[in-house]
């Protein structure tokens, strides 16, 4: 019981994580001090951050013309630098959980963003997230949104990329009909990457 109240609290603690606001500067800082970096094409503008219970994301951007928005979650397992010991010590202490639990992570935010609905979570090919993403482990999923997280959407296609000892990013593209997917992410899919 003690291990599984543990997990369920270092879940929590990592989907409700927000480190900084809406703000591609302060973005870019995050991502740099967890060995990451984002590289947006013209023509986006940034979305407003909704606050909600459900998934917390530190950036989002969406087409000026279109009904398709995307939104980042950065999840560092490690700094290059600490605030303080405490926070090194709590950082350290989580990441042999983290190194191997980023499935269950994923499911876990697909079930807090669908109202409870499981989807099936489909890993990519180990040689390709290393190639295209410089990650350990990513995976996708496509789901039907019912939450706080999705309101004004309907859809969402989640995008995870993990590396082992750094962090844990999530793509999140919403919209309200699927035919817009195959239309409009492919100038964001690689936007971001482990460096």
């Amino acid at each position: 019981m003690k291990k599984t109240f543990g997990t369920f609290v270092s879940l929590l603690i990592i989907l409700n994580f927000s480190a900084i606001g809406q703000n591609i500067k302060e973005f870019k800082s995050l991502l740099g001090e967890c060995g990451m970096n984002v590289n947006i094409p013209e023509g986006f503008i940034e979305a407003k951050i909704i606050e909600n219970g459900d998934m917390n994301y530190e950036y989002a951007i969406k087409y000026p013309d279109k009904e398709f928005e995307l939104r980042y979650a950065i999840r560092p397992i490690r700094y290059k630098k600490y605030a303080n010991d405490t926070v090194k010590n709590e950082m350290e202490g989580q990441r042999p959980f983290r190194n191997s639990s980023y499935g269950t992570i994923l499911q876990t935010i697909v079930l807090n963003i669908t109202g409870g609905v499981d989807y099936e979570i489909r890993a990519f090919d180990k040689n390709a997230v290393k190639k295209e993403f410089n990650a350990d482990w990513g995976a996708t999923t496509f789901v039907e949104l019912k939450s706080d997280f999705g309101k004004g959407y309907k859809y969402c296609m989640i995008v995870t990329i993990h590396k082992d000892d750094v962090a844990d990013a999530y793509y999140f593209y919403l919209s309200n009909t699927k035919e817009n997917f195959s239309k409009n992410e492919g100038p964001l899919f690689h936007t971001l990457r482990f460096d």
